[in-house]
């Protein structure tokens, strides 16, 4: 991206880190997260010590285990070489975005962009419930994997209509605001995931770690979310692929709308500075993970630090297809984790 502000489809690196080299880091430190991730899921699947030396003669369950060992290792260094990365090339310093020029979000008044966004919101609760109340479509129990399925898939296809209409009307108001989607955002949001993957299990490993010692439980939820465990339970059942659906294309295009584009552009027109924008939306956007104990307040984390480098990637790309993109792989991951960690 130039420093005119124009989109772009990159972080904008400097001179010294090409694209090859970017391509580098990328498959590196996403084989890094990936394999300390899948560590955290096969840990206590087998016991027995193990080694990096006799790497080659383990089982899988073995090499799961030793990988669970060094887990914290290999996401510190992971996350250190990251920032150095995006340092270097200028995407995360003081005053990076500024140089790289802003989202022009002027021509909306930011009550107009946090109105988007809750109408978004109201829209997909305001479908649920009557939806329940209907057992054409949700069976005798609403609270069976039908009827949450169906309930969940009618308000994301809702919310998905109401963001893209608004979506539209905001494009058009502020066509600099990178409300406009294209195919090669998917691609590169994909690859800007993979890239900052450590940074954000390194954030739900240590929340964890400070969950433990702040009461004690030596113990937390291997599935910390109600959909993901509804549909772990019943895999073999056609209405969990419903779930899945919902929870990968319909929660990251809802989600990413209404706090990257509605909400965090209220932000940044109320304050001019992209980077709080970022932070505070994330924080938000992590907190509202909490609300109605759907979600413990260390996977909220976790969630909040996706928020933050979604975000920080949709302000330096102008493009609202990368973070959708990021957000659809995280929670892919997590479904297919969820489901291989449970047998």
């Amino acid at each position: 991206m130039g420093r005119s502000g124009s989109p772009g489809v990159g972080w904008g690196l400097g001179p010294g880190f090409g694209g090859w080299w970017v391509t580098v880091w990328i498959v590196v430190l996403g084989v890094v997260g990936v394999a300390s991730a899948a560590g955290q899921g096969a840990a206590g699947a087998s016991g027995g010590g193990s080694g990096w030396g006799n790497l080659e003669s383990m089982r899988v369950s073995e090499v799961g285990q030793t990988l669970a060992e060094w887990q914290r290792v290999l996401l510190i260094v992971g996350t250190i070489l990251v920032i150095v990365l995006l340092w270097g090339g200028d995407a995360i310093r003081p005053l990076s975005l500024q140089r790289a020029g802003l989202r022009n979000v002027k021509p909306l008044p930011a009550t107009v962009w946090l109105m988007a966004g809750f109408m978004v919101l109201l829209i997909q609760s305001l479908t649920i419930t009557p939806i329940r109340q209907m057992e054409f479509f949700v069976g005798p129990d609403p609270e069976s994997l039908r009827g949450v399925a169906v309930s969940q898939g009618v308000a994301y296809l809702a919310g998905v209509v109401a963001a893209f209409g608004l979506l539209s009307m905001a494009s058009k108001a502020a066509p600099e605001s990178g409300c406009k989607l294209n195919w090669i955002d998917f691609p590169v949001g994909f690859g800007l995931f993979l890239l900052v993957l450590p940074i954000v299990l390194l954030a739900g490993d240590l929340s964890v770690l400070i969950h433990h010692s702040l009461t004690e439980e030596g113990t937390t939820k291997a599935i910390a979310h109600p959909t993901l465990e509804l549909i772990v339970n019943n895999r073999s059942d056609p209405w969990a692929w419903v779930l899945i659906a919902a929870a990968v294309i319909g929660a990251p295009i809802v989600e990413e709308v209404v706090y990257r584009v509605f909400v965090q552009s209220a932000f940044l027109r109320l304050t001019g500075h992209a980077w709080i924008s970022v932070i505070v939306t994330a924080v938000i956007f992590g907190t509202m993970h909490t609300v109605g104990g759907t979600s413990p307040w260390y996977a909220a984390v976790t969630v909040g630090f996706l928020g933050l480098v979604c975000g920080g990637a949709f302000e330096r790309t102008k493009r609202l297809g990368v973070p959708i993109a990021m957000h659809a792989a995280f929670n892919a991951g997590n479904v297919g984790m969820a489901m291989w960690m449970s047998g």
